[in-house]
């Protein structure tokens, strides 16, 4: 994959003594790492106790998860792959998953009972059931599945680099949390009907509504996004993100308002999967289309970004000309980590994704700084950290036996 640079003006050639190795994005874990380590252990223990709890029949429990589970990591394999050239930090996918998948639902389920009880009292049963669950619900889970969004704005926002990022983020904190909330649904179906109603309700919810939570979130996480690219200047930045919020409540509004009243024009005897299927033609797939060609545009503008900073970067020396062609050309990229698969495994597989990561995270830094963003305690280390990490990065694959060209060709 890797030719070694070998002109001089490249401050860390091939074979040098390198300093100590400065890892982007690398944190030290301390007494709050470890507190949230907790808390978010005590979160994940109230969750598995109320889906025990719920669901009781230990076929019923294992056959729920197996049918929640298995479509959220289709869904989330499908939203990864909207972002080819800059896959985001493992752990930080795990934490906005778990967080939709645990901590949103346990703070939704506190804040509805709260909701409930203060807006719903109005006597009649059917209005509130409308109220709670049009209104409330929306309201309550978006605003929960939104904190880890603004979380990964406020401390992580060298990740969240533009629009294409927040909806990345945004879709996998949905994912997360639809389900978690299918397994409850799922299990409440077989418990009631058996198999037979377990498999309707899948279609509806797993299929049908199975993108629902994640184009809600990832609405408001593309208003984030954009927000992000800012840089402080103009009121947009506040306005922006409070629309995305708006228009993530008012998606679920509709999907959910939109069920109740289906169901009550089309009488007892229409089942959840008609119901679904006319929601989800109406409120769902326009919504996806729109958000999947927001994802497109902003994925041409991510490409144009990184292909002019890193053309800097070959002018520099930091990268050669074969390197940037093998980033940018999916058959060489794909070569390359098939390569280094079949030369060295998992490990030199891995340095070489790596490698195309960090190059990739090193054209959006030098973009953002080039954009007047001044740097913030949130922010990674100077660039140079980045030039030296793709340096070692380079040793390491040339030491693995990759061959000596970006496209992996002998």
């Amino acid at each position: 994959m890797i030719q070694p640079v070998q002109a001089s003006s490249n401050p860390f050639p091939t074979g040098s003594v390198l300093p100590p190795p400065v890892i982007p994005g690398q944190v030290e874990r301390g007494f709050w790492w470890y507190a949230g380590a907790g808390v978010a252990a005590l979160l994940l223990l109230c969750v598995a106790t109320l889906v025990v709890v719920s669901i009781p029949d230990p076929v019923g429990l294992a056959v729920s998860i197996l049918a929640a589970a298995v479509p959220a990591a289709v869904y989330a394999w499908l939203v990864l792959r909207l972002d080819p050239f800059e896959v985001e930090p493992r752990n930080l996918l795990i934490g906005a998953f778990g967080w939709g998948a645990v901590g949103a639902v346990v703070f939704a389920i506190i804040f509805s009972v709260i909701f409930a009880i203060s807006f719903a009292n109005t006597g009649d049963a059917a209005l509130n059931t409308l109220i709670t669950t049009a209104i409330g619900a929306p309201v309550v889970e978006e605003s929960c599945k939104g904190l880890a969004l603004l979380a990964i704005l406020l401390f992580h926002r060298h990740e969240l680099d533009n629009v294409l990022d927040g909806i990345v983020y945004g879709a996998v904190v949905g994912i997360g949390f639809a389900m978690t909330e299918n397994i409850l649904y799922f299990g409440g179906a077989y418990l009631e009907g058996g198999f037979g109603d377990l498999g309707e309700l899948f279609l509806a919810r797993a299929v049908i509504f199975g993108f629902g939570h994640a184009i809600y979130s990832a609405t408001l996480g593309a208003a984030l996004g954009w927000s992000r690219e800012q840089y402080a200047r103009g009121p947009g930045r506040f306005l922006v993100p409070i629309l995305g919020w708006t228009l993530a409540v008012l998606q679920h509004l509709l999907w959910n308002g939109g069920v109740i009243l289906t169901s009550g024009l089309l009488g007892d005897d229409t089942s959840i999967f008609q119901v679904v299927l006319i929601g989800g033609t109406l409120f769902i797939l326009p919504a996806l289309v729109v958000l999947l060609v927001i994802a497109r545009i902003a994925h041409r503008r991510e490409l144009r970004v990184m292909r002019t900073e890193l053309a800097q970067e070959v002018q520099r020396q930091t990268m050669t000309a074969a390197e940037y062609e093998t980033l940018f050309n999916d058959d060489l990229r794909r070569h390359a980590l098939r390569q280094a698969d079949a030369r060295g495994g998992g490990e030199l597989r891995q340095l070489q994704q790596r490698f195309f990561q960090v190059a990739a995270e090193l054209a959006f830094r030098e973009y953002h700084l080039q954009q007047g963003e001044a740097l913030k305690p949130g922010q990674r280390q100077p660039d140079d950290s980045y030039r030296l990490e793709l340096a070692r990065l380079r040793s390491a694959l040339t030491a693995g036996g990759m061959p000596a060209s970006a496209a992996g060709v002998p």
